[in-house]
């Protein structure tokens, strides 16, 4: 009987279309989800670069400021060379001390100068070494291509060797690292070989659920509930098809499914869910 109302239920959906593909979310956001591999190399160089080039501004900052001193340090040497001449040509009784004194200052400006072409030289190393790592380490995108390309084969060899139940327990476990993206093609794969459909729609549902990919959620739902309605995940199966019903603003669908719950698991912890959402 209860397998019959669940059918009804979900039969009486409207939402049919087809499972659509995982996006990798927006590239150009601080914290993108769902990245391949590729995307995931290209969003670390990015961030990388970003750092690397906000580094050499400060670096770049560094230069221009200790160049200002130095030309100070060159400007004031000119001016107290002239003064010098000038003394010289005058031949005063107090000419020698401040001579001794204007002497003593051109020693000391241009030990400070030569201290400040060092650090320019050892900031422009360090810039130069950055920037020679920023080549070294950044990806191209032909460089990307083969390494997935590669990655793909020496997967698709490994992945060949195990059985379809091997296939689950792995797709299972990188479901509850919450490795959506990569767990999902799994699923897939079992789907059409027919291995345990009930349970792999079940979870390509909750991964679309928790990708707030709501119309994919519930049409994988309906099938795994389909297959076989007596599952330990049933209760979650009927809570976040009411929610996600809910989500798409159908208020009506998510009543539906939600009472459903409620009278087929009234103890359980998804059913207390489910009345918040009901009030």
């Amino acid at each position: 009987m209860r397998n019959i109302l669940l059918l009804s239920l979900l039969s009486s959906v409207l939402y049919s279309a087809e499972t659509s593909a995982f996006g990798a979310g927006g590239l150009d956001n601080s914290n993108p989800y769902g990245l391949t591999e590729s995307e995931k190399v290209i969003f670390e160089n990015k961030k990388q670069l970003r750092n690397q080039n906000q580094k050499i501004d400060d670096l770049s900052e560094q230069i221009e400021g200790m160049r200002s001193v130095v030309d100070s340090i060159s400007t004031k040497l000119g001016k107290t060379g002239q003064r010098i001449n000038a003394l010289d040509q005058q031949k005063n009784a107090t000419s020698d001390d401040e001579l001794a004194m204007i002497k003593s200052d051109i020693t000391e400006l241009k030990r400070v100068q030569n201290e400040n072409y060092e650090k320019i030289d050892n900031v422009l190393k360090k810039l130069s070494t950055m920037i020679d790592k920023i080549n070294s380490n950044y990806v191209t995108h032909e460089e990307l291509t083969v390494r997935d390309t590669k990655k793909k084969l020496s997967s698709s060899k490994t992945e060949s060797k195990l059985t379809n139940a091997q296939k689950l327990k792995k797709a299972v476990a990188m479901y509850r690292k919450k490795y959506y993206t990569k767990s999902f093609p799994f699923f897939e794969s079992l789907v059409k070989k027919g291995y345990k459909p009930a349970t792999s729609n079940y979870y390509l549902g909750e991964i679309s659920y928790y990708k707030k990919r709501y119309s994919d959620a519930i049409v994988y739902y309906k099938k795994s509930v389909g297959h076989y309605d007596k599952a330990t995940y049933m209760p979650t199966l009927l809570l976040h098809t009411g929610i996600s019903f809910e989500k798409l603003d159908d208020t009506e669908n998510k009543v539906k499914f939600l009472e459903a719950l409620l009278s087929s698991y009234p103890q359980s912890s998804e059913a207390k869910i489910a009345r918040k959402h009901l009030n």
